[in-house]
């Protein structure tokens, strides 16, 4: 009964759902701690329940792919807040056009040049050009490039965190953190789970991270395939 179980598509796909509510809850219970985001939770519970019921990614995917397929909408639906502020980004377009181009290229360039000292490997750098960008753009720029795939979802994910979890303190003790500068960092460094921690603090905060996020996203998509 239970194998029969594992290898439905609909089981992983609602396992899922249900890790990343838990990871919600937890997430809500510890006063919104930054080191016990949802989306690691939800990981960490997925993960688990793969190794321990020996199911493989593949099978997996079968029922992972129906979410795997809303990440667009979903980047999509952040025109809701942004819209909300788009007259007072347009008296600001020098400033956000500068902040994407410098700010995405500065951060893109240091972590594909460690790489390349630090690794070598030559898949695995040009993976890392995508680890900036939102999930669902970062998948397919990472095939244009010849990267992995799976490896651009999980430098996504990972820097998603640090720089959820890093950056808010990190301009609150430079006094950088007003509500513009902080929305634009957090979506230009830190995609769209920096956008998220952005909804939590403020609806301009979540407006200029969404912004951010989504120029980001197009300039790289556009770039990138030409220069790697």
């Amino acid at each position: 009964m239970m194998n029969q179980l594992l290898q439905l598509p609909l089981f992983w796909a609602a396992l899922t759902i249900a890790a990343f509510i838990a990871g919600q809850q937890l997430y809500r219970r510890t006063g919104n701690n930054a080191f016990l985001p949802p989306i690691l939770t939800g990981i960490a519970l997925v993960v688990t329940t793969l190794e321990l019921s020996g199911a493989s990614y593949t099978t997996y995917m079968e029922g992972g792919q129906f979410l795997h397929l809303m990440l667009g909408p979903v980047v999509v639906m952040l025109a809701v807040p942004l819209y909300q502020y788009l007259h007072t980004m347009r008296r600001q377009w020098l400033r956000i056009a500068l902040a994407v181009t410098l700010g995405s290229g500065t951060t893109v360039a240091c972590a594909v040049v460690l790489t390349h000292i630090w690794i070598g490997d030559d898949a695995i750098t040009r993976t890392m050009y995508a680890k900036s960008i939102t999930t669902p753009v970062a998948v397919a720029i990472s095939e244009q490039v010849h990267g992995i795939s799976a490896l651009a979802s999980a430098f996504v994910i990972i820097t998603g965190i640090l720089g959820a979890l890093v950056i808010p303190p990190l301009l609150k003790a430079t006094r950088m953190d007003d509500p513009q500068t902080l929305g634009l960092t957090l979506g230009i460094c830190a995609h769209a789970i920096g956008t998220s921690r952005a909804m939590e603090l403020g609806p301009q905060q979540s407006a200029y991270a969404a912004m951010a996020m989504t120029l980001t996203a197009t300039l790289h998509a556009l770039v990138l395939p030409w220069v790697v």
